[in-house]
């Protein structure tokens, strides 16, 4: 912090002595100087190729406990933008109760620009929204993206949500499955309000790719929500670290080619993800990311009702055995029930052994092949999520099924959650 200081006093005696030397010059050519004059952050180097366009929206609420990570996270997307098609547009929220003193607090807009000080923001600020703006609320992120949409059309579009995240429930049980925590305000964004909010209507675009910088978010149940407001869902089944993602590599194919097709990038981003923490953070153990092609969870979801309809058959026949292959399941974070679906269901065919039952798993395994179609996760000797394939889903021990699950669009397509309330 002292060095900081010190480094931006030296910024404005350079900045003084800058003004003194050019200020006969300046007149001599009747001309002017302003704060608006061109930087490095508005002339990107001479790099990035394609003709398609893209623009990446990133609803970052940081009115929370990762406020410290949003302007690192920003400075990433800045050292990232190189190429003129591609541009990066921020919904930016930070609270006094989590900033640290003396910076900004409300909500910006900003155009991300291309920038190397890593120890500042230099991108345009488009709007000041002020205080009060609500960023766990399904009409404001439908209205930054609606705004985003008009003011930068593109050929191709992505959203990331930055902010916690909780999978189909939320942290507070009472609170509904949720994600884009808005602490000053105690309000979220629950899973189900996310369709109408990226996509109000039918005539509304489809975002290319849908990330989820935040916990816990790859779980069928919100794919599933969200199979048709986005053509690819990118996150993790775990909580990754509070630095999330490093914009500046999973940036970088677009960058680098607009062209890119959202599939190959989407693809693209698990492996960036998890070879970059190995790299930097070699201590986190719990890394994961996948990418899922949403056109074919409806694949998934009829594999996985057909195997809940043979489960509840015979679940009489199998009881310590089923029970086992839950409790056996790869796990996340502070939430047990949420277990790999990839690997419960190996687990179900290992320790059944029942032909029809194989016959089910194998459905589903396939399914699950043509959905996920990028995953990686740490798989040293003493990872965490070994046993981690893409996508989780809600298992809960025997006994503790919630009733709410009934209202995803995932049980009232599928006869898991009938299953849930009869495991054993």
């Amino acid at each position: 912090m002292r060095w900081m200081m010190r480094k931006q006093a030296f910024r404005v005696v350079q900045s003084v002595l800058a003004l003194i030397l050019l200020a006969p010059f300046l007149a001599s050519c009747g001309g002017s100087w302003s704060a608006s004059t061109p930087r490095d952050s508005d002339n990107p180097p001479p790099s990035g190729r394609g003709t398609l366009t893209w623009t990446v929206m990133v609803f970052m609420n940081a009115a929370n406990d990762l406020d410290d990570y949003s302007e690192l996270n920003l400075n990433q997307m800045e050292q990232a933008q190189a190429n003129p098609n591609v541009r990066v547009v921020v919904q930016w929220k930070r609270a006094a109760r989590f900033a640290p003193e003396g910076s900004w607090t409300g909500t910006r807009r900003y155009l991300v620009q291309y920038d190397t000080d890593a120890g500042r923001i230099n991108s345009r600020l488009l709007e000041d929204l002020g205080q009060g703006v609500d960023m766990g609320s399904a009409e404001t992120l439908r209205e930054f993206v609606r705004w985003a949409r008009a003011s930068y059309p593109a050929d191709r579009y992505a959203l990331v949500i930055w902010n916690h995240g909780s999978g189909w429930r939320s942290r507070a049980a009472l609170r509904g499955r949720a994600v884009s925590f808005d602490d000053e305000l105690g309000t979220s964004i629950k899973i189900w309000e996310l369709p109408t909010a990226i996509r109000p209507t039918s005539a509304d675009p489809v975002m290319d790719v849908l990330l989820f910088d935040a916990s816990l978010m790859q779980m069928l149940e919100v794919a599933y929500e969200c199979r048709n407001i986005a053509r690819h869902i990118v996150g993790s089944e775990e909580s990754p670290p509070g630095e999330g993602y490093p914009y500046h590599e999973i940036l970088k194919p677009i960058m680098d080619n607009s062209d890119t097709a959202p599939a190959q990038w989407a693809s693209a981003i698990p492996n960036i993800f998890v070879n970059w923490y190995h790299a930097n953070y070699p201590f986190y153990r719990n890394i994961t990311q996948s990418a899922v092609d949403a056109s074919r969870l409806e694949g998934v979801a009829t594999a996985l009702d057909n195997l809940a309809a043979s489960l509840i058959q015979k679940r009489s026949l199998y009881p310590t055995s089923l029970g086992r292959a839950r409790q056996d399941a790869q796990n996340y974070s502070t939430y047990p029930e949420y277990r790999d679906l990839w690997h419960a269901a190996s687990l179900i065919k290992q320790y059944t052994g029942d032909s029809e039952l194989t016959q089910r798993v194998d459905a589903l395994h396939a399914a699950l092949q043509q959905a996920v179609i990028a995953n990686n996760r740490d798989v040293r000797r003493d990872s965490r999520v070994f046993h981690s394939y893409g996508l989780s889903i809600y298992y809960p021990d025997s006994g503790g099924y919630l009733g709410r699950y009934s209202n995803t669009a995932l049980a009232r397509a599928t006869r898991w959650g009938e299953w849930l309330q009869v495991a054993p």
